[in-house]
């Protein structure tokens, strides 16, 4: 390893971003209101329909939004989860491949998590929704460096160290899950679960180009696998009474 992929730089300045991103966020609703009245919540709303990606904003020309929502998060809990699994994830990316690799995979994942939301809301009618968040860039470095770097030990995502392919399996099952309760219209949720869903397949697709071998070829049919499976397994653990697996499985990694 070179020295120039010693330190995840490029991992630190976006989450430095992030949060530098965040604070402009509270300061400009501040500009409008007390803190958590309801003239702050409709600042913060106007700054995330503005700059969160949606249909109208890409009819609208606001092209940049495909990236801009990327910068921007709901509330504390969500930066800081987020965050989090970025220096996880994103440092076993950015030491085993180098910053270029790094940063195509996560701008991708992110476009690509956007586009995979867009397409989802003609189907669940969501069109009027903006999304934010880095989740679905994350998720992209998440599938690359299971495919990658599969037995890494991170401690994510209650610092408790587990190889990196176990985290990715779980986040698989309760993201595809998830995402299958809010299509059947059983819960109604903020979190764009398919848009972590396209991040996801998109890291998967650049770990593999750079995996190119049994291993990469045995996880990612293994994962094949749990996608197809996740749907029975889903129908019948929803019969069991008073047990929601996929349910309590959402809450537990939101």
């Amino acid at each position: 390893m070179t020295d120039l992929y010693k330190k995840p730089k490029l991992t630190y300045f976006l989450i430095i971003a992030c949060m530098i991103v965040f604070l402009f966020e509270i300061f400009y609703a501040l500009q409008n209101g007390s803190f958590g009245d309801e003239n702050f919540k409709n600042a913060l709303e106007k700054l995330f329909n503005d700059y969160g990606f949606s249909l109208q904003n890409l009819l609208s020309g606001r092209y940049w939004t495909l990236m801009t929502s990327v910068f921007l998060h709901a509330d504390p809990e969500h930066l800081i989860m987020n965050m989090l699994a970025l220096f996880f994830f994103g440092r076993v990316v950015e030491m085993g491949l180098g910053r270029k690799k790094f940063l195509l995979i996560f701008i991708t994942s992110a476009i690509i998590g956007n586009i995979a939301f867009l397409i989802s809301s003609f189907f669940i009618g969501s069109l009027g929704n903006s999304v934010i968040g880095a989740s679905a860039a994350i998720f992209g470095l998440m599938g690359t460096a299971m495919l990658v770097k599969p037995l890494e030990f991170v401690f994510y995502p209650y610092l408790i160290p587990v190889p990196l392919i176990l985290v990715a399996v779980l986040y698989t099952l309760s993201n595809i899950g998830s995402f299958l309760l809010v299509a059947s219209s059983l819960e109604e949720s903020n979190i764009s679960y398919i848009a972590h869903i396209g991040g996801l397949a998109s890291g998967m697709l650049f770990g593999f180009r750079e995996e190119k071998s049994k291993k990469g070829f045995a996880i990612l049919l293994f994962l094949l696998i749990i996608l197809i499976l996740t749907p029975f397994i889903w129908i019948v653990l929803n019969y069991l009474e008073g047990f929601n697996y996929i349910a309590a499985l959402s809450k537990f990694f939101r």
